[in-house]
């Protein structure tokens, strides 16, 4: 069985999302991320000793919508548990022993090109909806895809959500995240370039974790599928609008979602010997 996780609020957390009850004290964390000496991403000490046994005993691949250098960041996956393979920049690169799959690159650009619209019209299409009010900065993400920095309250949402469905018929997905909103070409997903994984591992069952919307293709297709009750696919479940069959939540929000999760792989593991 192949574990494919998320990272950012799944496996890994931020200190502003560790989402602890006012009365719960910090756990024991590890840090395992800095960025010009700052601390970013922590990840839970029972987490990180049952992540490191279970990679061990089968394979396990960080998939993320983090750029390559955005991955590279995470000490943790460099040193402690360098997985073979790891799926960045939303599943639009594979690296195989930290390299860059290229001919796997070669594919998803040739795909973009063909069944999506051109990224010069998106944005242009974008652009004519973006304000300084809610949109802070952008940034080009391994020439894949775009991601901008918003101020969430500010938001024009009627107008928003109406690009989004646009930009769905033109086989590009939006989706919002923290203060994040991303406009990715549907082809780079990050289903796909699991399914390539599992296929050159010659693995035939898939566990996979996450709580973003751009989650939602790898959960979908996965053979066991596990969530934290936090995030997107959280919130769209709890409002009634998940239009498919929901993932395992966890009983647990923020952080200590991480060891649940770890906890139901596990089990389904221990199952399948």
């Amino acid at each position: 069985m192949l574990f494919a996780s998320d990272l950012d609020q799944t496996l890994i957390y931020s200190e502003k999302s560790f989402r602890l009850q006012e009365e719960t004290a910090v756990p024991p964390v590890t840090l395992i991320e800095t960025m010009d000496g700052r601390p970013i991403s922590y990840m839970l000490d029972k987490t990180l000793t049952k992540l490191s046994r279970l990679a061990t005993e089968l394979p396990f691949v960080p998939v993320t919508t983090r750029t390559i250098e955005q991955y590279q960041r995470i000490a943790l996956f460099q040193q402690n548990i360098a997985p073979k393979y790891a799926v960045v920049s939303n599943g639009g690169n594979i690296l195989k022993d930290g390299i860059v799959d290229g001919e796997w690159n070669k594919q998803i650009r040739a795909k973009a090109e063909e069944l999506c619209l051109c990224a010069s019209e998106v944005i242009t299409r974008f652009n004519d909806l973006k304000h300084q009010s809610w949109v802070t900065s952008e940034r080009q993400a391994d020439s894949l895809f775009y991601y901008f920095i918003i101020e969430r309250s500010c938001l024009p949402l009627a107008e928003v959500e109406a690009f989004g469905q646009w930009a769905g018929e033109q086989n590009w997905n939006m989706s919002v995240q923290g203060r994040k909103l991303y406009l990715v070409p549907k082809v780079v997903n990050k289903w796909d370039a699991i399914a390539y994984v599992r296929d050159e591992l010659g693995e035939k069952t898939v566990a996979a974790a996450g709580d973003s919307l751009l989650d939602l293709c790898i959960l979908n297709q996965a053979d066991y599928a596990f969530s934290p009750c936090h995030g997107e696919i959280w919130d769209t479940y709890k409002a009634g609008r998940l239009e498919c069959k929901p993932p395992k939540f966890t009983k647990r929000s923020g952080i200590f979602a991480s060891e649940d999760i770890l906890d139901y792989v596990s089990e389904k593991g221990q199952a399948l010997l």
